[in-house]
């Protein structure tokens, strides 16, 4: 096995990366800071990844996965787990929760920096974190969101919504905003009685068939990223 193959190093060096671009930002955070805060060489360092930008692409990697089973967590934790309504809330818990991921959806300048600016699509964010029209199609189908109204433009304003609340901050700086738990709880419960059939028998079954089948999605994403990782630093 090459010296790379070191699992705590590695896990080492991925913490100290987060520690550091949450605190400094992704430009001011350099690989001989990580490398010292993680207690090995800059050298060690260049044996797991062969740039600060791969660095930070596994970071957000690893913090995708994460988000991933923390959410599955929390649904699994809740009785009424495959509502739109409780998966919405949630993901606005988790992001809260994980500056990197939080910072994706802010699009924060300071945290992301350069990195934002040559990965403008920033893809991981949108194929991780957002709802689509097929989730939306699937739940309808499922009696679980009304079918009257265009599943593409449910998706659209979920993530418009997301993406506002995480916004904020950046547009009214030096507010005083809402505890994001809060908001994403009451914004469930409007959401609620705006989208959530009044009559159709709903079928909790499919709707959580169709959860699985969109967390699996987002799985296979992360681990076709983390094989295109692994092949650019066996190169």
């Amino acid at each position: 096995m090459g010296e790379s193959n070191n699992p705590e190093r590695e896990r080492r060096i991925l913490a100290a990366a987060a520690d550091l671009i949450v605190r400094y930002g992704y430009d001011k955070t350099t690989v001989e800071e990580i490398a010292r805060d993680a207690g090995i060489s800059k050298g060690a360092v260049y044996l797991h990844f062969k740039s600060k930008e791969q660095l930070f692409e596994a970071l957000l990697i690893r913090d995708s996965e994460a988000a991933i089973g923390r959410f599955y967590e929390m649904i699994e934790a809740d009785p009424k787990d495959v509502t739109l309504f409780n998966i919405y809330r949630y993901t606005l818990v988790v992001a809260d929760e994980m500056p990197l991921i939080k910072a994706l959806y802010q699009r924060d300048r300071r945290v992301l920096g350069d990195f934002m600016r040559r990965q403008r699509d920033l893809p991981i964010a949108g194929r991780v974190a957002n709802f689509s029209a097929e989730f939306v199609r699937q739940y309808q189908e499922a009696g679980l969101i009304r079918t009257d109204l265009d599943a593409g433009l449910i998706a659209y304003l979920l993530v418009a919504l997301t993406n506002g609340i995480f916004a904020l901050d950046t547009i009214i700086p030096g507010a005083e905003l809402p505890p994001i738990a809060a908001l994403g709880e009451t914004l469930a419960e409007m959401l609620a009685h705006g989208l959530e059939p009044a009559d159709a028998e709903s079928d909790h079954t499919a709707g959580r068939r169709a959860l699985t089948q969109l967390i699996d999605a987002k799985m296979d994403y992360i681990d076709q990223l983390h094989r295109a990782s692994a092949e650019r630093t066996d190169k």
